[in-house]
């Protein structure tokens, strides 16, 4: 009787009251017992002989599986008793099963709880808790055989966690034994083992419920029982109805929360569609208000250009004209001097030598084609104004015109032939000196060199006078800077040298820094120096500068801001001040301070300089001078390249 009393209250007691409440009929009979984390160094706090954490971390996961592959084998009651005691309110095997691997990766600290909560309703674990802890021992390899390594660990876990008394716990070293290189089982274990085995460790087999209740129970007590068992049934699956239909209403209740949000992202969105087109719109009336202004800019400068070419075509008729005079003028003259001669051949024997001297000096005077020379003189920086306008409209503009470049072309050719007919009526009529000004006027840079050594040889030997010699060096230079601007127009530039090349060629605003003491010890060569050298406090040889190397530096940067109109030129020397002579003032010379370089002061200078708007170039081989003001956007030039820039000017220390 009192197994079959056991086997029924086994199979009720999991189901609920049918007088419960619906608040109620989810609720144990008792509260749920906590399952509190781990604490003073055991794997669980029920039991006070429980393994130490340290010996069941390593092998939890594995434990963790293995229980919840128990879990398919239990019956509903039992089952669902487990599910209340996690969070999540599952009251279906289904679902509860379904999560249930990862519902307990989170509750790896609980797994003694866990474990033992269901323990007494899976047989083999039930069982093998009653028995000996000596006969469990002695058949310890072989439960581990029947029911596999993790499910006998895990029965080790329970054995421990129940143990009333430190003789009675098992040892750690178990554990490790019967978990290590195992995997956990799903299926049941073998009946007639588990059945052999459980002889073995004292227990009974167990008998058929219904033959122990058929045994055991009159006929009363079976119509009793099952009067009760369909009751019970009955107000369980009326509980099961009401948690199916407060599942669907909270089901449909999620689902309008969805639908809600669904429709306030929507809203959210559409505002946001609407900001975004009015931004839009904004931003395309700034555009449209940005583009009427270019329209009117650019209406503005062909305006200019238009202006700008009525101002050229009219200059160039002026200029022409004058050409066209001053080609005429020899015929004039001609004509003039026989009706002179003819007129004095008649008057010279009455005229006194003082008579003569008063008629050509009234001759002079009178002569308008002197006059017209005078002119011609004072329209040449007029032109080279002009001409300086016409390079800057070919730099800037996008397409230049035919005409624009014919007329650039002609005004350069026109202007040179000027300056060279009114210079030559200043120089001596020598056949010589004639042939090498035709010479000049069409060699290339090769054969200006030859020249150039020519003429020095020829004054040294006093076949030409030094003036003579001074002016066609002059029309060597003037020949030299002719063919520069001529290659800067031809050649495509690039790099920096060939930027600060266009700058001198054109006239064009720039700013150069010269790094004075390297550049003098570096290239005495070419400055046709011998510098005295001095051991500073470390032992090294240093150059010293003295006043004449330091002037000679100055002068030749001064013939190079004398050539190029929109240079400005900036020379640092290291050390004290001295006294320097400088005629143009566009060279500025300074020294650096008491106990500083000259190459601080152009590192300042390019970081903090803001009186010409211009690109810099600095001219340095020093690499801390050509990093920093390489950052600052100025343009690196080698000494070098400027001694490259000044010989292809003609320019010489």
């Amino acid at each position: 009787m009192e197994a079959g009393e056991r086997i029924r209250q086994a199979r009720t007691n999991a189901l609920p009251s049918p007088l419960a409440s619906p608040n109620q009929e989810n609720g144990s009979a008792e509260p749920p017992r906590p399952c509190p984390r781990p604490d003073g160094g055991h794997a669980g706090a029920m039991g006070h002989f429980s393994y130490k954490t340290e010996t069941v971390d390593p092998h939890r996961k594995v434990l963790s599986e293995q229980l919840i592959l128990d879990l398919n084998h239990l019956a509903d009651g039992p089952l669902l008793a487990l599910a209340k005691l996690i969070p999540g309110g599952y009251i279906h095997r289904r679902p509860f099963l379904r999560d249930a691997k990862w519902r307990f990766q989170k509750r790896l600290a609980n797994l003694s709880e866990d474990a033992a909560a269901v323990a007494d309703h899976l047989p083999w674990f039930a069982e093998s808790l009653k028995a000996d802890k000596s006969r469990l021992l002695e058949h310890l390899d072989e439960l581990a055989g029947v029911l596999g390594g993790p499910r006998v660990g895990l029965l080790c876990l329970l054995w421990n966690h129940r143990a009333e008394n430190k003789d009675a716990a098992l040892p750690a070293d178990l554990l490790n034994r019967l978990v290590a290189n195992t995997k956990p089982q799903a299926g049941k274990p073998d009946g007639k083992a588990w059945k052999a085995l459980q002889a073995k460790l004292g227990g009974t087999t167990e008998k058929e419920p219904l033959e122990s209740v058929d045994a055991l129970d009159s006929a009363g007590k079976t119509v009793r029982r099952l009067l009760q068992e369909i009751s019970q049934g009955k107000a369980a699956r009326e509980n099961e109805g009401r948690q199916i239909r407060r599942q669907h209403a909270n089901e449909l209740e999620a689902k309008d929360a969805e639908i809600r949000k669904v429709r306030d992202e929507a809203a959210r969105q559409a505002q946001e569609a609407a900001k975004q087109a009015a931004a839009g719109a904004a931003s395309l009336q700034a555009l449209q208000a940005k583009l009427a202004s270019e329209e009117a800019e650019v209406t503005r400068l062909r305006g200019e250009l238009d202006r700008a070419r009525e101002h050229v075509a009219k200059k160039a008729r002026e200029i022409a004209e004058e050409l066209l005079s001053e080609e005429v003028r020899p015929w004039l003259a001609d004509a003039r001097t026989l009706k002179s001669a003819s007129e004095e051949v008649a008057k010279l024997r009455q005229l006194t030598t003082e008579t003569v001297e008063k008629v050509r000096k009234a001759q002079r005077d009178a002569d308008p084609f002197l006059a017209k020379e005078h002119e011609l003189r004072q329209a040449i920086p007029q032109m080279e104004e002009m001409l300086k306008l016409l390079r800057r409209y070919l730099r800037t503009a996008g397409q230049a015109l035919p005409e624009v470049v014919a007329l650039e072309k002609r005004l350069t050719e026109h202007i040179e032939k000027v300056r060279y007919e009114l210079e030559k009526r200043d120089q001596p009529s020598d056949p010589f000196l004639e042939r090498i000004s035709a010479r000049i006027n069409g060699a290339d840079a090769r054969e200006l060199k030859s020249i150039e050594g020519a003429l020095l040889l020829a004054e040294q030997a006093g076949l030409v006078d030094s003036r003579h010699a001074d002016l066609y060096r002059r029309d060597l230079h003037r020949r030299r800077s002719y063919l520069a601007d001529v290659a800067f127009h031809v050649q495509k530039q690039s790099g920096p040298l060939a930027l600060l090349e266009r700058a001198v060629a054109t006239g064009e605003p720039a700013r150069l820094a010269l790094d004075a003491n390297n550049f003098a010890c570096l290239r005495q060569d070419y400055l046709g120096l011998r510098l005295p050298t001095k051991k500073n406090a470390q032992g090294d040889s240093r150059f010293l500068l003295d006043a004449a190397a330091r002037q000679k530096v100055v002068q030749l940067l001064e013939k190079l801001a004398d050539d190029a109109p929109g240079l400005h030129v900036w020379i640092s020397f290291d050390g004290q001040q001295t006294t320097l002579k400088t005629s143009n003032s566009r060279v500025r010379v300074t020294f650096s301070r008491a106990g500083a370089k000259a190459d601080h002061d152009i590192m300042d200078l390019v970081a903090k300089d803001k009186t010409v708007e211009a690109p810099w170039f600095v001219v340095s081989d020093d690499i801390e001078v050509r990093d920093a003001t390489s950052r600052e956007g100025a343009y690196i030039i080698y000494n070098d390249a400027l001694i490259q820039l000044l010989v292809n000017r003609g320019i010489r220390a």
